[in-house]
Order: C-alpha cells, then sequence, then structure tokens
C-alpha cells in the first residue's frame, strides 16, 4: 500500500474527484478517528493486542493509485474499520487490501478464514456449524489424503472414524459383551437346539444346481492359461501369474450364485472367518425361462428345504497381511432345513477381541442374524467344535433358533444390525420393525418399533452405526430412498429425489457421513444425511451398479457392476471438495460366456495342431511343472483363437482380466458412443454380474476384500499396497 502524496493523474475526469474515500479518506480527517478506533479495538479484545496478532503486515510503500481514480463511500464516513480496509475481487478470489494508517504503515489484525468464500458454506451445510461437527472432517480430509484407490497398509493408515467417539464405542462394547456373557448367551442356548451330523449327511446339504467343473481363463494379456476347478475347488490367484506374483489372495469356484458373504468380527485373531450361502433351490420346483415366471419376481416365501452356509478360515500373518503359504479351511457348515439362506448379517461387536477355540477346542463366532426363504427371520449363536485331527469340516445342524419369528401378513425383505443388540427388519409391505435383545423380558420377538415407512416392498436398509446410529435409510421399490431419525421418525424424516432404477443395495460411509448408493446414470452418489434430498456423485462406471461395500476403517469403497466389474475409490475427496477429479481403479473383471452351441454361432474346425487328444498330452507335463504350487487343477496353453478346439467351446468359460491402472474420471460421460456407435444400454449375460462384495470389518485386516459373482466365482484378497 502507498502514501496518499502520490501524483494526482492529470487526465482524470473532473467530476470524480468528489468520489474521494472508499475505504480511503483525507489524512487530515481520518488521523484522529484511526488513533481512537485503534484503541478502542485493543480494549475490545484485549487476548489479542496489537502486536501479538496472528499476522502482523508492515508496509512502507507508496501507493500508484491517484486520488481521482478512487471509487467508494463518501469522505463523510468515520468508521475506522471500514477506512482501513477495501474488498478487491469477487466470490473465492475476494481478498481485502489494507488501506494506509498515520505513519505510513498498514497493519492487519488477523488473517482471513482459510474456509473463505464456498467451501465453508459446503462445509457447514453437509457436516453442520459447530466446530465439533467440523474438526472430524478436517481429520479425515488430512489422514487419508494419500490413499486414491486401494488402502494402503502403511502404520496407522488403517484406523477408526473420526466422527465416533472412541468413549462411546468402548462403553458400547463393554455393554454388550457384558449382556452376553451375564444373560445373552444362556438365553440362546436353552432356546436353540442344535447338533453335530456326519460328514456324509452334511453333503446333502450343500447341494446346488451348478456344473460338476468349469473352465477359467486366467493369467497375463498375451499368455493366459486355462484351468479346471471343479465344484468347491478354490486355488491361489498367484498360480497363474508364477513365479513373479506377489498377490494374497484365493479364488473358489462354488458351483451356483453367490447369495451372501460377510466377514465374522474378529478384532485381534490370526485366523479370520468368512461365512458364505450360494443360491440353492427346492428339489422338484419347476424351472422357468428367463422372464418367464409366472409368479412376482420378487422375495415370495417358499416350502422348507435343506441347505447350508459355509464357514470359511483363512489365516494371516503377525502384521495383518493375508498369509498365502496357508491355503483357507472349510471349518464349518450351518445346514437347515428352512429353505435357502436368502441374506445375513454377523452382529457388529464380537463376544471377545479373539475368536479362537477354547480348552474344549469350542470355537464361537458370535450371533447371526438371517432370513431364509421360507419367510422367516432368525438370530443363530453359531459354535463349532474345531476338529484338531482332521482337516475336514464340522457339520451342525440346527433344528430350532432361540430367536424366530414371522411377520404378520408379510415377509421380512432385509436386515441390519443398529448396534451390538438391536436389529431392525424391513417387511415387504413397507413397515419397519427393530428388536433389542438386552430388554429385561429377554429374547422377545415382539419389536419395540413397528411402524409403516413406505408404501411398498423396501429393498435395503442401512443404518449410521456407529457414529449415527439412530439415522436409517431405506431404499423402496417406488424409486424413493428415504431417511429417519429414530428419535422422532414421524417429524424427521426426508425422502430423496426419484429414480428410474431399483436401488438393490446401499451403504453407510462413515467418513464422509452419508449413505452410498446406485444411480440410474451408472454413477456411485452419496446422500448426506444434512442434504439427503441431494446427490453427490464420486464414481462414474461403464454398467450398471449392482452391489457397493463401504469400510468402517478406511474411506475406500467397493463397487460391482452388471458387466463383471469391481472398481474401488477412495471418494472422500471428492465430497469434500467438488472439484476434485476422483481416482478409480478396477480390481479385476469377471466376464462369462455359455457353451458356443447357446449363442447360435458354428463351431470352427480344429487344426490337427489344436486336438482334443494334444491337449490331453500335454496336460501331465504342464500339471507336473504345476506342481509345487497351490491347487492346480488341469492346466493347458491355450490355442489361437482362430483354431480353439471344441472341447473348450462346448463348456462354459469364464475370464478374469485384472492388473488394471489407476485413471481420472469425471461425472460427465465422455462422447465416445458415436466413434464406436454404442447403444446407451447394454446387455450382459447375467452370470458375468457381481452381486455381493464386502471389506474385513476388522481393524488389522481392513484390507482384506471379498466379491462373488453369478456364476459361483468368489474371489478373496488382500488389495492392501
Amino acid at each position: 500500500m502507498q502514501d496518499s502524496d502520490s501524483s494526482v493523474d492529470e487526465f482524470a475526469p473532473p467530476e470524480q474527484e468528489d468520489d474521494e474515500g472508499d475505504e480511503f479518506m483525507e489524512e487530515d480527517a481520518t488521523a484522529p478517528d484511526e488513533e481512537d478506533d485503534d484503541s478502542q479495538t485493543v480494549s475490545d479484545d484485549e487476548d489479542a493486542p496489537r502486536g501479538e496478532s496472528i499476522c502482523d503486515i508492515d508496509s512502507d510503500l507508496g501507493s500508484d493509485i491517484p486520488r481521482s481514480k478512487r471509487k467508494g463511500k463518501p469522505s463523510g464516513l468515520k468508521s475506522s474499520t471500514a477506512a482501513l480496509s477495501k474488498v478487491v475481487g469477487h466470490g473465492r478470489n475476494q481478498t481485502r487490501k489494507m488501506a494506509t494508517a498515520a505513519g505510513g504503515k498498514t497493519r492487519q489484525r488477523m488473517i482471513e478464514d482459510w474456509m473463505k468464500g464456498g467451501q465453508e458454506q459446503r462445509f457447514r451445510t453437509f457436516f453442520g456449524p459447530t466446530v465439533e461437527d467440523m474438526y472430524p472432517v478436517l481429520q479425515t480430509k488430512d489422514h487419508w489424503t494419500k490413499q486414491l484407490t486401494l488402502p494402503s497398509r502403511d502404520e496407522g493408515n488403517l484406523r477408526r472414524s473420526f466422527f465416533a467417539s472412541a468413549e462411546a464405542g468402548e462403553k458400547d462394547v463393554k455393554s454388550t459383551r457384558k449382556w452376553y456373557a451375564d444373560a445373552g448367551r444362556e438365553a440362546f442356548s436353552k432356546g436353540q437346539k442344535s447338533k453335530m451330523i456326519t460328514e456324509e449327511e452334511g453333503r446333502g446339504y450343500m447341494v446346488n444346481d451348478g456344473p460338476e467343473t468349469t473352465n477359467f481363463l486366467l493369467g497375463g494379456v498375451k499368455q493366459p492359461n486355462i484351468y479346471t476347478l471343479k465344484k468347491g475347488e478354490y486355488m491361489s490367484l498367484s498360480t497363474p501369474f508364477q513365479p513373479a506374483s506377489t498377490r494374497r489372495g484365493w479364488m473358489f469356484n462354488l458351483g451356483a450364485r453367490i447369495q451372501e458373504a460377510q466377514w465374522v468380527p474378529n478384532e485381534k485373531g490370526s485366523t479370520q472367518y468368512l461365512a458364505v450361502a450360494v443360491e440353492q433351490k427346492r428339489p422338484g420346483k419347476p424351472k422357468h425361462k428367463p422372464m418367464e415366471n409366472p409368479k412376482a419376481s420378487a422375495f415370495t416365501a417358499s416350502k422348507p428345504f435343506s441347505s447350508a452356509i459355509q464357514i470359511w478360515a483363512f489365516d494371516a500373518v503377525s502384521n495383518g497381511r493375508m498369509d498365502p503359504s496357508k491355503p483357507p479351511r472349510l471349518e464349518n457348515v450351518i445346514c437347515t432345513e428352512w429353505g435357502a439362506p436368502r441374506f445375513f448379517q454377523w452382529w457388529p461387536i464380537g463376544a471377545k477381541d479373539v475368536v479362537e477355540p477354547d480348552v474344549q477346542d469350542n470355537v464361537r463366532l458370535g450371533l447371526l442374524a438371517g432370513v431364509w426363504s421360507d419367510g422367516k427371520l432368525r438370530i443363530l449363536d453359531v459354535t463349532f467344535q474345531k476338529l484338531a485331527s482332521s482337516q475336514k469340516p464340522s457339520y451342525v445342524h440346527y433344528a430350532e433358533a432361540a430367536f424366530e419369528l414371522e411377520m404378520p401378513e408379510t415377509i421380512p425383505t432385509c436386515l441390519h444390525w443398529l448396534s451390538g443388540t438391536s436389529l431392525a427388519a424391513a417387511t415387504a409391505s413397507g413397515s419397519l420393525a427393530i428388536w433389542s435383545l438386552n430388554r429385561n423380558n429377554g429374547l422377545t420377538t415382539k419389536p419395540w418399533f413397528y411402524k409403516q415407512i413406505a408404501d411398498t416392498y423396501i429393498l435395503s436398509l442401512s443404518s449410521g452405526y456407529p457414529s449415527r446410529p439412530q439415522m436409517i435409510s431405506v431404499t423402496t421399490a417406488d424409486g424413493f430412498a428415504r431417511l429417519f431419525d429414530l428419535r422422532s421418525p414421524a417429524l424427521d424424516a426426508c425422502s430423496a429425489a426419484r429414480g428410474r432404477a431399483l436401488v438393490l443395495c446401499q451403504g453407510w460411509h462413515e467418513h464422509t457421513q452419508s449413505f452410498v448408493m446406485a444411480d440410474e446414470h451408472y454413477l456411485l452418489k452419496h446422500s448426506s444425511i444434512r442434504r439427503f434430498h441431494g446427490n453427490m456423485y464420486s464414481m462414474r462406471l461403464a454398467s450398471a451398479i449392482v452391489c457397493c461395500a463401504t469400510s468402517p476403517v478406511h474411506p475406500g469403497v467397493l463397487v460391482g457392476c452388471a458387466d463383471g466389474t469391481v472398481e474401488t475409490s477412495n471418494t472422500a475427496p471428492k465430497i469434500f471438495n467438488v472439484k476434485q477429479l476422483p481416482w478409480q481403479q478396477i480390481w479385476f473383471k469377471h466376464e462369462w460366456r455359455p457353451p458356443i452351441e447357446q449363442l447360435n454361432l458354428t463351431l470352427p474346425e480344429p487344426s490337427p495342431a489344436q486336438t482334443d487328444s494334444n491337449i490331453q498330452q500335454a496336460g501331465p507335463s504342464a500339471a507336473k511343472k504345476m506342481a509345487a504350487q497351490a491347487r492346480p487343477i488341469g492346466i493347458t496353453m491355450p490355442p489361437s483363437s482362430s483354431n480353439v478346439p471344441a472341447s473348450v467351446l462346448s463348456k462354459p468359460l469364464t475370464r478374469i482380466a485384472e492388473g488394471y491402472k489407476p485413471r481420472q474420471l469425471g461425472m460427465t460421460e465422455e462422447s465416445t458412443r458415436a466413434k464406436y456407435d454404442m447403444k446407451f444400454i447394454t446387455v450382459y449375460e447375467e452370470k458375468s454380474a457381481i452381486i455381493k462384495m464386502a471389506w474385513n470389518p476388522n481393524l488389522k485386516f481392513g484390507t482384506w476384500a471379498v466379491a462373488g459373482s453369478n456364476s459361483g466365482y468368489l474371489r478373496v484378497e488382500d488389495i492392501g499396497v
């Protein structure tokens, strides 16, 4: 800033000389006022007197701005606060220049707010106006600023949310475990009827109508290999990329559609457990062609039949990474006569921090809530005896559950744990029911909350646990998403904009305080609890979103699509700053094709060099080479595309592609349809879709992920970097 004695512009219009000022005034008139106002300011704010403020600006530079060019308020204004400053610029670029005080020096008491502009208003709108609301946002933004797509295993990167109070979390864990030790365990033990059965009997509960073997095309793009896996077998993900592979994970062929996959809470245990259920159908049930079922395609109750839930165990090393040297084990099979399990979920708080065998070799996994196809909701206390002398699994048959109920005149369609002792379930009639297991009257099937919250079928249910357990979000068949506050559900309710596609899956993103769900335009949207009616988009996909998964220990989001693609991204930077261009990375891509005969294609004539007999002769040498690797099964080198043997073309084939690089995508789709003559909607093979995904919720193992497809392909991998 400069002195006011600078030379006057000779070419200035004479009529502008009367409008001197703007916040600059004559030195004679302003000098006394400046002194008075300065002293008054110091007295008003004694904690930060002049000379001890955050920023003091001294300038002895002169000014080239003539008086005749200065525009603003009349010179009669006596306020020194206005007199010493001048606003320059517009919007976010708005700054404040300080005028020259007496003595040729300018002083500013404090720097401008760092959130000056649109970002301050955005933060206040989405997270709250107080410092307590803002502080967790800034902590989250700084802590995970380096995570672009895949979660990092650097020290301190995996941690619980800044929004959830550590004291409240410890109190919840303590009260839940106290209830289970004092009353819950005994109540389930008395009401639950189960027994061990033989392996021969247990195998009958695991039957599904999938093919006995499946061919997989795996490996590098230039030299992929064909592997054959039988139903129920698995293989290491590093096998197709030997010897230079560092992948930590396993792939399974379970034969039929993956119905559900959920991790067991086990914070500090070296063995992690995964519960998996596949699609099972009632024997003798008539089969209909696609789109020709005369009954409703929605969930309808069926007659009881045999089914199973598989419990797989995965070992870890000391730092929490998956141990690739130890293959997974089928530890336990839950056998029931209640029809196929539609969906289930483990309680969020385990009975102990470590799940391990006790002195009697009994392993207690905890409470499992689920809905079976007979239309009933049940809670099981899952416990099995580990057979130390054998590597074979134990089979436990459950005849009766301690907590079992049937909704009046409707059926449950989805469920969600609100805490370690509270369970919520939604119904086909649009009602919401909530039970608390720790009430004085024991395991009563009468809910303490039962209310009609929608007019139609509820598709998905989620809550803001652990930081906002009272917030409930549902999506319904009429295209709306609705948010409720359980403290006053009649008043505190909000609906989002209606969509034209059904939202079958949603998740609570703890690190942005929002619910994530699919959008009809192949976008992943966030619905903040303070602006639920508005949508924020963070990821753009190439096909319809079928499922999504969020983690409580890092901000990474997994998205599964109809074309078999699984992508991941850290969506927090995009939500915090709308101008941020998000990073996305494809974890893997799963493609399935039926036999060529079903595609109305003519089989090519095989060349003499690529006959079935030649391929079978190549099998032993290839199998010998793979003998030292984890579970190699029938490897053959792929022929050229023009000489594919009939034995490969006549069977279904699954291709897995991986190794994609991260990329930045905007929310606006690029105009590539005209170039490639692409249509807006593409129909993919039904069995290519990824339909179930889940992050491991345990802190030390938060980089483990599972994804399942319609074809029976299940992938479990530690994708931390």
